[in-house]
Protein backbone atom coordinates (compact mmCIF):
# COMPACT_ATOMS: atom_id res chain seq x y z
CA UNK A 1 0.00 0.00 0.00
CA UNK A 2 3.30 2.15 0.79
CA UNK A 3 4.07 1.64 -2.49
CA UNK A 4 1.26 1.96 -4.28
CA UNK A 5 0.63 5.54 -2.67
CA UNK A 6 4.66 6.41 -2.99
CA UNK A 7 4.04 5.89 -6.93
CA UNK A 8 1.08 8.38 -6.53
CA UNK A 9 2.51 10.55 -5.62
CA UNK A 10 5.32 10.48 -7.30
CA UNK A 11 2.78 10.85 -10.49
CA UNK A 12 1.32 13.50 -9.15
CA UNK A 13 4.15 15.25 -8.39
CA UNK A 14 6.09 14.78 -11.61
CA UNK A 15 7.77 17.63 -13.32
CA UNK A 16 7.09 17.03 -17.28
CA UNK A 17 10.32 17.38 -19.72
CA UNK A 18 10.79 20.83 -21.00
CA UNK A 19 10.25 21.46 -24.15
CA UNK A 20 13.49 23.66 -25.60
CA UNK A 21 11.52 24.83 -28.46
CA UNK A 22 8.43 26.48 -26.09
CA UNK A 23 10.98 27.72 -23.68
CA UNK A 24 13.66 29.53 -26.46
CA UNK A 25 9.76 31.08 -28.22
CA UNK A 26 8.46 32.05 -24.17
CA UNK A 27 12.02 33.40 -23.79
CA UNK A 28 11.82 35.37 -26.68
CA UNK A 29 8.64 36.88 -25.74
CA UNK A 30 9.51 39.01 -22.70
CA UNK A 31 10.36 42.29 -23.19
CA UNK A 32 13.83 43.58 -22.86
CA UNK A 33 14.49 47.73 -22.00
CA UNK A 34 17.85 48.29 -22.83
CA UNK A 35 20.19 50.37 -21.11
CA UNK A 36 23.00 52.15 -22.79
CA UNK A 37 26.72 50.82 -22.18
CA UNK A 38 27.53 54.16 -19.97
CA UNK A 39 24.58 54.24 -18.03
CA UNK A 40 25.21 50.10 -16.94
CA UNK A 41 28.71 51.33 -16.53
CA UNK A 42 27.54 54.08 -14.19
CA UNK A 43 24.96 51.74 -12.39
CA UNK A 44 27.95 49.31 -11.60
CA UNK A 45 29.53 52.28 -10.56
CA UNK A 46 27.04 52.96 -7.52
CA UNK A 47 27.19 49.63 -6.28
CA UNK A 48 31.19 50.10 -5.60
CA UNK A 49 31.75 50.37 -1.98
CA UNK A 50 32.51 54.30 -1.57
CA UNK A 51 35.40 53.95 1.49
CA UNK A 52 36.96 51.31 -1.27
CA UNK A 53 37.88 54.42 -4.06
CA UNK A 54 38.59 56.99 -0.51
CA UNK A 55 41.24 54.55 0.01
CA UNK A 56 42.44 54.15 -2.86
CA UNK A 57 42.63 58.18 -3.11
CA UNK A 58 44.42 58.58 -0.27
CA UNK A 59 47.76 57.28 -1.37
CA UNK A 60 48.04 61.28 -3.06
CA UNK A 61 48.23 62.47 0.28
CA UNK A 62 51.63 61.17 1.02
CA UNK A 63 52.99 61.53 -2.75
CA UNK A 64 51.57 65.22 -2.50
CA UNK A 65 53.74 65.93 0.58
CA UNK A 66 56.74 63.95 -0.65
CA UNK A 67 56.87 66.24 -3.64
CA UNK A 68 56.63 69.07 -1.96
CA UNK A 69 59.08 68.79 0.61
CA UNK A 70 61.31 67.11 -1.96
CA UNK A 71 61.22 63.76 0.39
CA UNK A 72 63.79 61.18 -1.59
CA UNK A 73 61.92 58.35 0.50
CA UNK A 74 58.52 59.25 -1.29
CA UNK A 75 58.79 56.92 -3.77
CA UNK A 76 60.06 54.15 -1.47
CA UNK A 77 56.74 54.85 0.47
CA UNK A 78 54.38 54.86 -2.01
CA UNK A 79 55.92 52.01 -3.45
CA UNK A 80 55.41 49.42 -0.45
CA UNK A 81 51.70 51.12 -0.41
CA UNK A 82 50.62 50.53 -3.93
CA UNK A 83 49.83 46.71 -3.32
CA UNK A 84 47.25 47.76 -2.01
CA UNK A 85 45.81 49.57 -4.38
CA UNK A 86 45.84 46.38 -6.18
CA UNK A 87 44.30 44.29 -3.48
CA UNK A 88 41.07 46.66 -3.17
CA UNK A 89 40.42 46.57 -6.67
CA UNK A 90 40.62 42.67 -7.53
CA UNK A 91 38.55 42.04 -3.79
CA UNK A 92 35.68 45.03 -4.34
CA UNK A 93 35.72 43.98 -7.96
CA UNK A 94 35.20 40.18 -7.38
CA UNK A 95 33.00 40.49 -4.44
CA UNK A 96 29.94 38.82 -5.24
CA UNK A 97 32.26 35.67 -5.51
CA UNK A 98 34.20 36.06 -2.46
CA UNK A 99 31.07 36.69 -0.36
CA UNK A 100 28.91 33.66 -1.98
CA UNK A 101 26.65 35.71 -3.79
CA UNK A 102 27.62 34.67 -6.87
CA UNK A 103 24.53 32.20 -7.91
CA UNK A 104 22.43 35.42 -6.78
CA UNK A 105 23.69 37.84 -9.04
CA UNK A 106 23.48 34.94 -11.88
CA UNK A 107 19.72 35.63 -11.87
CA UNK A 108 19.82 38.98 -11.54
CA UNK A 109 18.95 41.07 -14.79
CA UNK A 110 22.65 41.29 -16.47
CA UNK A 111 25.09 39.02 -17.36
CA UNK A 112 27.87 38.31 -14.44
CA UNK A 113 30.56 38.13 -16.73
CA UNK A 114 28.90 42.23 -17.84
CA UNK A 115 29.44 43.03 -13.77
CA UNK A 116 32.42 41.59 -13.68
CA UNK A 117 33.90 43.44 -16.42
CA UNK A 118 32.10 46.84 -16.01
CA UNK A 119 33.35 46.66 -12.09
CA UNK A 120 37.48 45.52 -13.05
CA UNK A 121 36.89 48.35 -15.61
CA UNK A 122 35.86 50.54 -13.17
CA UNK A 123 38.37 50.04 -10.89
CA UNK A 124 41.12 49.56 -12.84
CA UNK A 125 40.19 53.22 -14.57
CA UNK A 126 40.51 54.81 -11.35
CA UNK A 127 43.67 53.07 -10.25
CA UNK A 128 45.34 53.71 -13.37
CA UNK A 129 44.38 57.64 -12.63
CA UNK A 130 45.75 57.35 -9.51
CA UNK A 131 48.82 56.10 -10.31
CA UNK A 132 48.93 58.45 -13.65
CA UNK A 133 49.02 61.24 -10.72
CA UNK A 134 51.59 59.22 -8.49
CA UNK A 135 54.22 58.48 -11.05
CA UNK A 136 55.08 62.36 -11.73
CA UNK A 137 54.62 63.65 -8.12
CA UNK A 138 57.37 60.71 -6.83
CA UNK A 139 59.53 61.99 -9.54
CA UNK A 140 59.52 65.00 -8.56
CA UNK A 141 61.08 63.88 -5.26
CA UNK A 142 63.44 60.55 -6.44
CA UNK A 143 66.88 60.79 -8.20
CA UNK A 144 65.21 58.49 -10.60
CA UNK A 145 64.36 58.63 -14.03
CA UNK A 146 60.49 59.07 -14.96
CA UNK A 147 60.47 55.70 -16.74
CA UNK A 148 62.26 54.24 -13.31
CA UNK A 149 59.97 55.63 -11.42
CA UNK A 150 56.92 54.47 -13.07
CA UNK A 151 58.67 50.75 -12.99
CA UNK A 152 59.13 51.06 -9.17
CA UNK A 153 55.05 51.57 -8.93
CA UNK A 154 53.58 49.84 -11.40
CA UNK A 155 55.61 46.39 -10.95
CA UNK A 156 54.59 46.36 -7.51
CA UNK A 157 51.43 46.79 -8.37
CA UNK A 158 50.64 44.51 -11.38
CA UNK A 159 52.51 41.52 -9.79
CA UNK A 160 49.75 41.86 -6.76
CA UNK A 161 46.75 42.27 -9.17
CA UNK A 162 47.93 39.21 -11.23
CA UNK A 163 48.31 37.10 -8.26
CA UNK A 164 45.16 38.08 -6.47
CA UNK A 165 43.37 37.37 -9.45
CA UNK A 166 44.55 33.92 -9.95
CA UNK A 167 43.54 33.36 -5.63
CA UNK A 168 40.35 34.44 -6.40
CA UNK A 169 39.55 32.41 -9.15
CA UNK A 170 40.52 29.40 -7.47
CA UNK A 171 38.53 30.48 -3.80
CA UNK A 172 35.30 31.35 -3.64
CA UNK A 173 35.09 32.45 -0.50
CA UNK A 174 35.92 35.04 2.01
CA UNK A 175 39.52 33.08 2.54
CA UNK A 176 40.41 34.59 -1.00
CA UNK A 177 40.26 38.32 0.81
CA UNK A 178 42.70 37.01 3.10
CA UNK A 179 45.07 35.32 0.53
CA UNK A 180 44.89 38.67 -1.70
CA UNK A 181 45.96 40.46 1.91
CA UNK A 182 48.86 38.29 2.55
CA UNK A 183 49.69 38.49 -0.96
CA UNK A 184 49.80 42.70 -0.83
CA UNK A 185 52.08 41.81 2.39
CA UNK A 186 54.17 39.95 1.35
CA UNK A 187 54.57 42.41 -2.07
CA UNK A 188 55.11 45.86 0.35
CA UNK A 189 57.79 44.12 2.36
CA UNK A 190 59.75 42.57 -0.40
CA UNK A 191 59.70 45.75 -2.03
CA UNK A 192 61.10 47.68 1.04
CA UNK A 193 63.34 44.82 1.70
CA UNK A 194 64.99 45.13 -1.85
CA UNK A 195 65.08 49.27 -1.47
CA UNK A 196 67.09 48.63 2.05
CA UNK A 197 69.19 44.95 1.26
CA UNK A 198 69.52 44.94 -2.33
CA UNK A 199 69.34 48.31 -3.82
CA UNK A 200 71.91 47.39 -6.77
CA UNK A 201 68.46 45.86 -8.61
CA UNK A 202 66.85 49.53 -8.93
CA UNK A 203 70.46 50.84 -10.62
CA UNK A 204 69.57 51.95 -13.75
CA UNK A 205 71.85 49.01 -15.48
CA UNK A 206 68.86 46.65 -13.93
CA UNK A 207 66.29 48.77 -16.12
CA UNK A 208 66.05 46.21 -19.06
CA UNK A 209 64.85 43.40 -16.55
CA UNK A 210 62.34 45.83 -15.26
CA UNK A 211 61.26 46.61 -18.57
CA UNK A 212 61.01 42.71 -19.51
CA UNK A 213 59.00 42.00 -16.18
CA UNK A 214 56.16 44.73 -16.88
CA UNK A 215 55.66 43.79 -19.87
CA UNK A 216 55.53 40.12 -18.74
CA UNK A 217 53.16 41.08 -16.22
CA UNK A 218 51.19 43.20 -18.48
CA UNK A 219 50.91 39.97 -20.75
CA UNK A 220 49.56 37.51 -17.63
CA UNK A 221 46.94 40.21 -16.24
CA UNK A 222 45.41 39.96 -19.60
CA UNK A 223 45.27 36.40 -19.13
CA UNK A 224 43.81 36.12 -15.66
CA UNK A 225 41.24 39.13 -16.55
CA UNK A 226 40.10 36.63 -19.55
CA UNK A 227 39.84 33.81 -17.41
CA UNK A 228 38.15 35.39 -14.76
CA UNK A 229 35.26 37.32 -16.86
CA UNK A 230 35.12 32.96 -18.49
CA UNK A 231 34.94 31.63 -15.28
CA UNK A 232 31.73 33.31 -14.77
CA UNK A 233 28.89 31.57 -15.58
CA UNK A 234 25.31 32.83 -16.60
CA UNK A 235 21.97 31.30 -17.69
CA UNK A 236 19.93 31.39 -20.66
CA UNK A 237 18.06 34.12 -19.77
CA UNK A 238 20.42 36.09 -18.09
CA UNK A 239 22.25 37.79 -21.29
CA UNK A 240 23.67 41.20 -21.73
CA UNK A 241 20.74 43.81 -21.99
CA UNK A 242 23.41 46.67 -23.10
CA UNK A 243 23.47 48.84 -25.99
Amino acid sequence: MKKHLKQQIQNAFEVPIPNQQEKTRFLRTIPKSKISTWKFTFMQFTYLRKWVLVLSMLLLFPALKGAYYINQNTLWIISALIPFLGLLAVTESTRSSTYGMSEFELSTRFSLKCVVLARLGILGTIDMAVLCCLIPLCYASSKFSLLQTGLYLLVPYLFTTNISLWITRRFHNQEAVYGCMGIAILVSITNTGLHFMADFVYQFSYINWWIILFFFLIVKLIYEIYYTIKQTEEYTWNSPLTD
